[in-house]
């Protein structure tokens, strides 16, 4: 099976994907040339290339690629995109990954998701979540799957070293709602440290997140830049809980990322990712006074090392291999005509 894929993220949840999925051949498109914009024009050559070598599927992931210095120029350049891949014949797959992209992409990005969900043949979803945004939308696919996110290789760290440390770890953004955790730690004054670790690419926001560190107590440790891979896991060792105070969110690497690592999650009760992972993830009302009462609790809570292993093994049961295989199934059958 070939499947033409864009676009490609850091993120390493694409490579674990197709990993896992055997016998598949993958090709990233908009990835020809040093130059963006050039890349952009030459996609539908290169869906052509590619139907022409056998390909029958696109695999679309994120829609941030076809971003452009003009919006109106984005959404006709992702229209005739979509043209050319019904054109060519090609089964047009996306996983929604977000029910709204983060950042603005098109004028009307409500409008762009039911162009695509009408031109696809098949959606996927990590959870009932994102079909029911999407449905709020007015977007509801005529063909759709729920297939789960998978952990990320599962690692152990140690045990939580226990003394009140708090990690918030990933791409930071106004929605991740960092601002909210900050204001909330420091109304605790608990005797605990909080650390915030990922890249943030609006400078605005991370003006504002420096000038709240710098007021801050002291207790507050601030890392605004890319994490190097063989410092992921020290950044976890050092934490006895992780908290991601989501604003609006559908899915979340992060959330896997501190499963994977052993260490419980604390999320807003409203963002509902992961219901059955049982006592790994915990909640709190999605308020910052909430958020402040939740903290304290933490800090005080005498179960964090069962809640530790709780979230390997939550982790441990989120396997690629899985996922691959039920995601390959739905392509072939897609393919083959079959419901």
């Amino acid at each position: 099976m070939k499947i033409l894929v864009l676009p490609r993220d850091a993120n390493p949840y694409q490579s674990l994907l197709y990993g896992a999925m055997r016998g598949v051949e993958v090709r990233y498109l908009g990835e020809s040339t040093p130059s963006r914009t050039l890349n952009q024009l030459l996609i539908p050559l290169e869906l052509a290339a590619g139907r022409a070598r056998g390909a029958r599927i696109v695999h679309l992931h994120w829609t941030f690629g076809f971003g452009m210095p003009s919006r109106r120029l984005a959404w006709l350049w992702f229209r005739w995109t979509l043209t050319v891949i019904r054109l060519l014949g090609l089964r047009l797959v996306w996983t929604a990954h977000n029910v709204l992209p983060h950042g603005r992409v098109f004028p009307d990005d409500a409008a762009a998701r039911r162009l695509l969900v009408r031109a696809c043949d098949l959606v996927i979803a990590h959870g009932p979540r994102a079909l029911d945004g999407l449905a709020g939308l007015g977007a509801v696919p005529a063909r759709s799957a729920l297939v789960p996110h998978g952990a990320y290789s599962v690692r152990d760290p140690g045990p939580p070293p226990g003394r009140a440390s708090f990690l918030y770890f990933g791409q930071i953004a106004p929605y991740k709602g960092v601002e909210d955790l900050i204001e909330a730690f420091e109304a605790t004054d608990l005797d605990a440290t909080l650390t915030i670790a990922g890249n943030c690419r609006d400078r605005a926001h991370a003006e504002r997140l420096e000038t709240m560190a710098a007021r801050s107590s002291g207790r507050l440790r601030l890392n605004l830049g890319y994490v190097p891979d063989d410092q992921v896991s020290g950044y976890f060792a050092e934490a006895d809980a992780v908290v991601l105070p989501f604003r609006n969110v559908t899915t979340s690497g992060s959330t896997l990322l501190a499963l994977s690592h052993g260490r419980p999650v604390l999320l807003p009760a409203g963002v509902g990712l992961w219901p059955d992972a049982g006592r790994a993830v915990m909640t709190y009302d999605g308020t910052v006074p909430g958020l402040s009462r939740a903290l304290r609790d933490l800090a005080a809570a005498p179960d964090l090392a069962d809640r530790a292993t709780a979230a390997r093994a939550h982790a441990g049961a989120l396997g690629w291999d899985a996922i691959g295989a039920t995601t390959r199934e739905l392509l072939t059958a897609l393919i083959e005509g079959r419901s």
